[in-house]
Order: structure tokens, then sequence, then C-alpha cells
């Protein structure tokens, strides 16, 4: 499978050191970051499904860039002592990416890598500690304390799975009332869902949206519901965790519109954070740019 032309060149005299890869859940991105967070040869490809192929997928990625200095890999799933433990979005589990391409690889998990990039060159520099929450269909989340990443046993950062109502509806992680079945894009898209067929197939969440929009109480009203639990969730974290700044990011808060600016609001209003609450700023970047960071912490 051929890389995907680059995006970016290389800036003039730009001294590009590290090798970012970004293996999501259908595309893996990669590019070459410098000491300022610079990118350059970017690269996109779709990921061939099975497990196998995406592992492939990869390797061709390392084929594209010649001799870097150092590699690091941010990927979907648990990662506990540079071994992808299990991702589900993947179909993978124990894998050992250093043993697996032959070279050294620095892995973290994508939520950690995207925090890490955001603490360092985006929303969040400059500030000692920084929490970073991504609204997608769930709720993803990572900590970054003087630069480096929390990893604890491997799955901190799975904001997602607090649980805030017993008697909520069920979740894919075997509890109820977890935080994103009530503010994730899983909540968002059943309560579109619920507004009734709009004839085109529309995404629950972007019904919803779309909806609010146009001054509908009904959405009106169960946007706001759904703002109020991300904050309470948020505040929550906020009480335990502490941090300086709060960086939100995730597909469904990047793009402006109700969702973004409810959300937001929300978050605003918090009783344990009275510090900057802050949409991310690198964007697709992220990963890829955090990737690389993580291959050169000591």
């Amino acid at each position: 499978m051929g890389a995907v032309p680059a995006r970016r060149r290389r800036p003039a005299g730009a001294a590009v050191t590290t090798l970012g890869i970004d293996l999501g859940a259908t595309h893996v991105r990669a590019g070459l970051v410098d000491r300022d967070g610079r990118l350059s040869d970017v690269t996109r490809q779709v990921l061939p499904p099975g497990p196998a192929a995406r592992l492939d997928a990869v390797r061709a990625v390392l084929a594209h860039y010649p001799e870097p200095a150092a590699v690091g890999l941010a990927v979907a799933g648990t990662v506990r002592d540079g071994v992808l433990t299990w991702s589900a979005n993947l179909g993978l589990s124990d894998v050992d990416f250093a043993a697996e391409l032959g070279r050294p690889v620095a892995v973290i998990n994508d939520a950690r890598a995207a925090g890490l990039a955001e603490a360092r060159f985006g929303a969040g520099a400059g500030a000692a500690t920084v929490l970073l929450v991504t609204v997608g269909t769930g709720l993803g989340g990572a900590l970054v304390t003087g630069g480096r990443p929390h990893e604890g046993t491997g799955h901190a950062g799975e904001v997602g799975h607090l649980v805030l109502d017993a008697g909520g509806p069920p979740c894919r992680c075997g509890s109820r009332g977890c935080w994103e079945q009530l503010a994730g894009g899983v909540a968002l898209n059943r309560t579109g869902a619920g507004l009734g067929p709009d004839g085109g197939g529309t995404p629950g969440a972007a019904r919803l949206a779309a909806t609010a929009a146009a001054g509908q109480p009904r959405a009106v009203a169960a946007l706001a519901r759904h703002a109020r639990e991300f904050a309470r969730g948020l505040d929550s974290l906020c009480a335990v965790l502490a941090p300086h700044t709060v960086v939100l990011g995730g597909g469904l808060v990047a793009r402006s519109g109700p969702i973004r600016e409810a959300y937001l609001a929300a978050a605003r209003t918090l009783r344990w954070h009275t510090g900057p609450v802050r949409p991310a700023r690198l964007g697709d970047d992220a990963g890829v740019i955090g990737a690389a960071l993580a291959a050169n912490l000591s």
C-alpha cells in the first residue's frame, strides 16, 4: 500500500528529528516533527481491514521515512510498558511494536499523545498541569503534569467511564450511567435519533445540533441537559485532579456549532476549576506531534 503524497514539505532550515505516527481506528497518519512542534512530510493512509494488514500499514509508513532519529507511535487502545495490550477499534492485542517493527518505538495511547501535544505546543502551553478531555463517540482524557502524561497502570484517561448515575443507560464497559453515556457522542446520537427521522440519514448528534440551532425547544432543552452532565463530570475530575488548564478536544467540539458552544459554556461554570478552559488548537496534528514528543521523553 503506497503512501499518500505529503501535504506539507519540510520547512527550509528546519531540523526535523523525530517521526510521529498516529494509528487511529480508520487511518494511519504520520509526519516528521522538529523540536518546535512543526510538522513536515505528512502522510495519511486509509487502514485496510484485518489486524495483520494494519501492522503492515505501519511498516509501510516506516519505509516512507528512512532512518528517523526516533519513532513514536500513538495508538487507540490500552498501552502498558510500551505494549498495546488491547484495542477494540483496531482488533489488536498484546502487540509489542518494537519487536514487530524491528526497531525501538515509543508507544503511547492516542489521547495521552494528544494531551502531551496540546500541553507542549497547543492550548495548554505554559501550564504546569493540563487536563485534556476529548468529546467524540465516547469521552477520553489525559492528564499532563510537568510535561509528562500520567499513565498509571495503562488505562489512565478512561474518563468516560466515570459513573455519574448508577441507574443510567448501560455502557459497553459493563457499568451503567457512565459519563460518556450521559454526555458523549453516543448520548448525543441517541437523543438526536429520538427527535425523529430526517429523511437523509443524518447522524443523531448532527441532527440534534441542527434542530437546536433552529431553536426547536425539545432539542435546545436536550442539548442543555447533555451540557450540564458534561460539566458535572468535568467538575468531578477537576475536584480530584486540580489542573491549571482544561483543554477540550475531539470531533464534536472541534467544529463550530451548538454542541461546541454549549459544552464550552458549561465547562466555564465549574465549581472546582476557575482557571482557563480552552478548545484544543492542534486538531488532527495532535496525535502525530504527541507521538513524536513521547519518543523524546527521557
